[in-house]
C-alpha cells in the first residue's frame, strides 16, 4: 500500500475546501478602468526579484518584482503600444514566505501611459490580475459606456423634493444631481400603498416615462452608488425626514459600491 496516499488524500480535500479567490467587483474594475491611461492583455515572459534593498517602501509580506510582458491584446491605450512591456509589481508572499512564479501566465493590467521603451507602471499592486474573459469583457464593457459620453459623471445633490399624491400613503420624491457637462440626473422614489418604494433614474429635468430603474453594475450604477453622499445634504433638503427617508429608500435600491480594492487615482 502507498503510505503517500492518505497524506495526498487529505492535502486535496484541503486544497477542494479552500474556495476560489472572488476577483475585483464591478466598483473594482471601473476604479481601475477610468484611471488607467493603458490596459493591455499580456503574458509574462520573465520575471526578476528586486533585492529589498533596491526596493523602497516594499512591505514585509511582498516581493518586488520586475515583470517583462508580452503584449496580447490593447484594451485601451493613448497612443501606440510597444509589443514588451515593463512593469514593477509588488506580489504578495505565501505563508513560506516565496514570492508567486507568474512565468507564463496571462494577465490583465492597467497601467499609466507606456514609454517608448516599454517601461510603465502599475496603477496600483493590484492593478495586475489573472486574465479571465469575463473580467476582459467588463473592462471592455465600461471603457465603451465611458467613450460614449452618454452616462454623466456625478458631483453632487443640488436640490430634492416631496409632493403628496391623491390618496393616503401616495408620494413622489425627485432629486435633482449635478453632473460634468450640464447633463442632469433625477432620482425620483415613488410610493404607493402596500408596495415598495420604486426608484428610477432620468435624464435632465423632465421626469416622464423614459425614467427607468438603475440597473445594477452598469457605469451609471457605478457613479450613483459610489459617489452619492450617504446622507442627504441639508441643502438639498437633508432637514426634511420624509424627504431624507426616500433619499436612503434610494440609496437602498441602489445597493452598497461595494469596493474591495484600495481605490486607483
Amino acid at each position: 500500500m502507498n503510505r503517500r496516499f492518505p497524506a495526498l488524500l487529505a492535502l486535496s480535500l484541503t486544497l477542494a475546501a479552500v474556495p476560489a479567490q472572488a476577483g475585483p467587483g464591478y466598483a473594482d474594475v471601473a476604479d481601475l478602468t477610468l484611471a488607467a491611461s493603458a490596459i493591455v492583455r499580456a503574458t509574462i515572459v520573465d520575471v526578476e526579484r528586486i533585492s529589498a534593498k533596491q526596493a523602497p517602501g516594499l512591505a514585509d509580506d511582498r516581493a518586488r518584482l520586475l515583470v517583462t510582458a508580452a503584449v496580447d491584446a490593447v484594451l485601451i491605450a493613448p497612443g501606440t503600444t510597444p509589443a514588451r512591456l515593463q512593469w514593477l509589481w509588488d506580489a504578495p508572499l505565501d505563508a513560506r514566505g516565496k514570492p508567486p512564479k507568474p512565468k507564463g501566465q496571462a494577465v490583465l493590467a492597467w497601467l499609466t501611459a507606456p514609454a517608448s521603451d516599454g517601461k510603465t507602471q502599475l496603477l496600483t499592486r493590484q492593478a495586475q490580475q489573472p486574465h479571465d474573459p469575463a473580467l476582459e469583457s467588463r473592462i471592455r464593457a465600461i471603457a465603451a459606456e465611458a467613450r460614449s459620453g452618454t452616462v454623466p459623471v456625478i458631483t453632487g445633490v443640488a436640490n430634492g423634493f416631496r409632493a403628496d399624491g391623491s390618496v393616503a400613503g401616495e408620494s413622489e420624491s425627485q432629486f435633482f444631481l449635478n453632473a460634468t457637462g450640464g447633463k442632469g440626473v433625477t432620482l425620483v422614489v415613488t410610493a404607493r400603498p402596500g408596495e415598495p418604494r420604486r426608484v428610477t433614474v432620468a435624464s435632465g429635468d423632465v421626469i416622464d416615462e423614459s425614467a427607468v430603474p438603475v440597473q445594477r453594475d452598469t457605469l451609471l450604477w457605478y457613479r450613483l452608488a459610489c459617489f452619492l453622499p450617504a446622507t442627504l445634504p441639508a441643502a438639498a433638503g437633508g432637514a426634511d425626514r420624509a424627504l431624507a427617508a426616500d433619499w436612503q429608500a434610494a440609496l437602498a435600491s441602489l445597493g452598497p459600491c461595494g469596493r474591495g480594492l484600495p481605490a486607483a487615482h
